[in-house]
């Protein structure tokens, strides 16, 4: 009788090993997946008009959420942002009041006047997607070659001899650099706005998944090459989010990357494990009591993705490299992050405190330092412009 029990013990015990390893690779499976598609597979999305106009008048604007609004979004955060309609433009400021369903902000209009009633799109860039037509500035379109063959740029050209090149976030249409071009010119500085393998309109990567930098930092060494055939000694480079990467890739791995005199990151993905973790403890598995997604099956996910998707989680670690640095680096990143976590680029100022300035703005979500304070930031750039290219 006790052996049998032991017996029949260890054969329960057996069943629920199998059946919580089938769970947890099963599992593992479907968040490799769900990891592809969200992460890797290129997407475009179009604009969301997601807010309503609801009075204009006397320098402010009310305006509504409707039901593809987040309750959370812009809007609700104090700041300096940008309001588009069709082809239109301006600047929405300062909180006058708010409730859960709408906003009364200054206003401050770029191109034309939105009517009520109209939809809208609030958003963190500033700019119209041409700053050229509200900031007299004159951009030519170029293109230069990388081994998938030719991609756009716009180039807005300077006296100086040092270039500033802008590697954008994924699927943001260069907008984040539009903020910075009046300051450049009056610095004297180039700016290059290139786009790189999935950006709409140019050639898709081979196996149609973004990398991380792993393979779109070709681009960005094709965008250099072009800049220092056309008249720049240097180059300075910017990027934002995913065009981080796109940007330490490129400083680990060309050798072009002597011609860079500095670098200025905003919220920059250095290291892709700790994104996709971030993520992981956002997400829920389904059901009725929306568990937290547990870290074996984060890992499990990420160990299968390597092997079916190609992810090299190892090299997209930009972190661990950092030794290697040898350029002045500026580098922002908003305190509430939920898209990247703070504490990557806390690790590299800490590694590098000899080359990093690091600006940490409270209050700001990703890639929002400029929104919250314009002009703070733009007295960094300034500064550490000034200092790179003296």
């Amino acid at each position: 009788m006790h052996k049998r029990f032991w017996k029949v013990l260890r054969r329960i015990v057996l069943a629920a090993v199998v059946l919580t390893a089938a769970a947890l690779l099963g599992g593992g499976w479907y968040y490799a997946d769900q990891l592809k598609d969200g992460a890797l597979v290129v997407k475009h999305s179009p604009t969301q008009y997601d807010m309503e106009v609801v009075a204009l008048e006397g320098g402010r604007i009310t305006l509504k959420t409707t039901t593809e609004g987040k309750k959370d979004g812009d809007w609700t955060k104090a700041g300096l942002w940008g309001l588009e309609w069709g082809e239109e433009y301006g600047q929405v400021g300062a909180i006058l009041s708010i409730n859960e369903q709408q906003v009364v902000r200054g206003f401050f209009p770029l191109e034309g006047l939105p009517k009520v009633g109209e939809r809208v799109h609030l958003g963190s860039f500033g700019f119209p997607v041409d700053v050229t037509r509200v900031a007299s500035l004159h951009s030519e379109e170029v293109a230069y070659e990388s081994p998938l063959g030719q991609f756009p740029a716009w180039l807005i050209q300077a006296p100086g001899t040092t270039w500033v090149i802008f590697v954008h976030g994924k699927g943001t249409l260069k907008l984040n650099d539009l903020r910075l071009l009046p300051l450049l010119m009056e610095l004297g500085l180039s700016s290059l706005r290139m786009s790189y393998r999935n950006d709409e309109g140019v050639p898709t990567n081979p196996d149609g998944f973004y990398r991380y930098g792993q393979a779109e930092w070709e681009d960005l060494e094709g965008a250099v090459r072009y800049a220092l055939d056309h008249g720049a000694q240097d180059v300075v480079l910017v990027g934002h989010s995913m065009g981080g990467s796109i940007v330490m890739s490129f400083l680990y791995r060309s050798s072009l990357a002597p011609r860079v005199r500095g670098v200025i990151l905003d919220s920059p993905m250095l290291d892709f494990n700790a994104v996709v973790d971030l993520a992981a403890s956002q997400r829920h598995i389904p059901g009725p009591f929306a568990l937290p997604l547990p870290p074996p099956l984060t890992a499990i996910a990420k160990a299968l993705s390597g092997p079916r998707f190609g992810v090299d989680w190892k090299e997209l670690n930009y972190l661990r490299r950092s030794s290697e640095l040898k350029m002045p680096i500026l580098l922002f990143h908003g305190g509430v992050d939920a898209t990247v976590p703070l504490a990557t680029s806390d690790a590299l100022a800490r590694a590098r405190p000899d080359l990093v300035t690091y600006v940490r703005v409270p209050g700001a979500t990703h890639v929002r330092s400029w929104n919250v304070g314009p002009e703070a930031y733009e007295k960094a750039v300034r500064d550490f412009l000034q200092g790179v290219t003296k």
